[in-house]
């Protein structure tokens, strides 16, 4: 088979050329596009949503989805300032607040993969717990975490990539141990037919369990990220990050019914979806219109992805 064919059968080419389109859209609409400051804010501002698309391919590869990551943003994030709050160092507070989101993955893990509830139910009921605890934890905006930590999110790796980067790269190494080992096979086999990959012999109770236990890591680190692009605690700062997510796995060519797609499309939707929020201001829309042509873009670009990927397959088969 041909590069050419490759690129075309890759799923997350149409996200790719999505991005490539904003791009240029944004080079012409947006001031100072085309410069390090500007990548610098982009990523200080998205990185949160590219980690926990990240997370939510994951678990809809697996043919699952995870409505709580929005919720465990939340928790992670009040508690890692609650604790910082108390008095202790923030690398002290990070492991707290990661192992707050691994727990919730778990708890996810252990509902669906054990007790084999819907995923649709099961993490729609953790996200109200998580939520919950979020705010009997910090009802009201408040606390802060360093600035040193703050003023390092926002510096630059020898003045050419911005610092949150590092906090993709962990999270796509995260992905790469899915995709390359025994386990990330059985996730698409799963995806593709969970009761033929059960009969196969296969612990498909224990590959969920992992994919949401992942899901609430890499959540966790996208609130680390999140907190430092805010700097204080906010019990409602995650609510809006679930629907986004779910939009940038679609966008990125990851199937809603499972075995289908890649991170790395998940990671293009992502940014899709910040440079379409990008384009929007920089149009100077009014505020209350903004929503309204944001999801506008988004449902092209949902749309354009599928008919591009029609069109490639149309393309190979011929």
């Amino acid at each position: 088979m041909s590069n050419s064919k490759k690129l075309l059968l890759w799923n997350s080419f149409p996200s790719l050329c999505l991005v490539i389109v904003l791009i240029l859209l944004n080079s012409f609409f947006t001031n100072n596009f085309i410069s390090t400051s500007f990548a610098s804010s982009f990523f200080t501002s998205y990185t949160p949503l590219i980690i926990v698309a990240i997370a939510q391919s994951i678990v809809i590869i697996g043919k699952g989805i995870d409505l709580s990551v929005g919720g465990i943003i939340s928790l992670v994030n009040v508690v890692i300032v609650s604790v910082v709050g108390m008095g202790f160092s923030l690398p002290i507070a990070f492991i707290v607040g990661i192992l707050t989101g691994i727990i919730m993955g778990a708890l996810n893990g252990i509902v669906i993969g054990y007790f084999r509830v819907t995923p649709l139910l099961a993490t729609l009921a953790t996200s109200s717990i998580a939520g919950g605890i979020a705010l009997w934890i910090m009802p009201y905006p408040g606390g802060q975490v360093g600035m040193d930590y703050i003023l390092w999110y926002q510096d630059m790796i020898f003045g050419i990539l911005p610092n949150p980067i590092i906090f993709i790269i962990i999270s796509i190494l995260i992905w790469l141990v899915w995709k390359f080992t025994p386990v990330g096979l059985s996730l698409y086999a799963m995806g593709r037919d969970i009761n033929k990959t059960y009969a196969s012999g296969v612990a498909v109770n224990k590959i969920q369990f992992l994919t949401y236990v992942s899901s609430g890591l890499l959540s966790s680190i996208a609130a680390i990220a999140l907190t430092a692009n805010t700097g204080a605690g906010d019990p409602l700062i995650g609510s809006t990050y679930t629907l986004y997510a779910v939009a940038a796995t679609v966008v990125g060519g990851i199937s809603l019914y499972g075995g289908i797609g890649d991170a790395f499309g998940a990671i293009f939707g992502a940014i899709f979806l910040g440079l379409a929020f990008t384009l929007v201001f920089s149009l100077h829309f009014p505020s209350f219109y903004q929503d309204l042509a944001s999801g506008v873009i988004v449902l092209l670009g949902i749309i354009g992805a599928a008919i591009m990927k029609l069109r490639s397959n149309k393309v190979i088969t011929s």
